[in-house]
């Protein structure tokens, strides 16, 4: 690793900062790419290091999840990968952003087309009476052009209100159902994701034991029930971490020895 802070470079498996009197969560971030400054040149951190990159006193920890996180690092794999793979892939696929639907139209009371469909037939009948008779029918046909041209008119716009509706109500509904296959495949997302991290942790609980163990802290009745600095250590000694870990706790006697004791690189701060 390489380490710049305040014009000095650090470089090596074990970095003492003490004396700079850095924060360890400005390093930690760096680490983890989510900081450009100081700038640091490391491997890549495993997802483990979301959870105990850092360690300090006053940290809290998921130690399962930390567990099967460390397990993951290590290569394993559980039965529930694939099912888990798929899962994701189709969550990704889901379009689930609210449906873009048209203005709604006003719909055309059918009273309205029944009123207006009478009078072109009374103006149609009108019309027929007086050319039966040979008298002018000028007004009369203007009066069923006019009618006519309002009837069609309507009709136009009932039927555009009518397959609005009926689109607006097919988008609205293939939103939902979306939303309900999203909810679906995320509940079996989550419970996959616990069968796979039940089958983790059950596979390193024997190497957990052991690490608690081997790490400095007090040592619990069940190996779980460690406080959460020694299982973040002890998960950290489980775990493959080619990326510098940082600790600011006083456990080891010097920063060499914690990076021995977790076979891993180490900033202390």
């Amino acid at each position: 690793m390489k380490l710049r802070v305040a014009g000095t470079t650090y470089a090596g498996a074990v970095v003492d900062l003490r004396a700079r009197d850095v924060d360890g969560r400005i390093i930690a971030a760096s680490i983890r790419g989510r900081r450009c400054f100081p700038a640091l040149s490391c491997p890549e951190p495993p997802a483990v290091y979301a959870y105990a990159g850092y360690v300090h006193p006053s940290m809290g920890l998921r130690t399962r999840t930390a567990l099967a996180a460390a397990a993951r690092s290590r290569g394993h794999e559980t039965p529930q990968d694939d099912a888990i793979a798929e899962c994701r892939a189709q969550l990704a696929e889901l379009e689930c952003s609210p449906p873009d639907l048209p203005d709604p139209i006003d719909p055309v009371p059918e009273s309205t087309i029944d009123g207006l469909q009478e009078a072109v037939a009374t103006h149609r009948g009108r019309l027929t009476a007086r050319q039966a008779v040979g008298a002018d029918d000028g007004a009369v046909q203007a009066d069923l052009r006019d009618a006519a041209t309002e009837l069609s008119e309507r009709e136009t716009r009932r039927a555009a209100a009518r397959e609005t509706r009926e689109l607006r109500r097919e988008r609205a509904r293939a939103y939902r159902d979306t939303l309900e296959e999203q909810r679906r495949l995320a509940d079996e997302l989550a419970n996959l994701r616990r069968s796979a991290r039940a089958t983790l942790v059950d596979r390193c609980a024997d190497a957990f034991a052991r690490a608690i163990e081997a790490v400095p802290g007090p040592v619990p009745d069940s190996p779980f029930d460690a406080d959460p600095v020694t299982a973040a250590l002890a998960v950290l000694r489980v775990a493959r971490t080619p990326a510098p870990v940082v600790l600011g706790t006083d456990r080891f006697r010097s920063p060499t020895a914690a990076s021995d004791c977790l076979d891993a690189p180490v900033v202390r701060c």
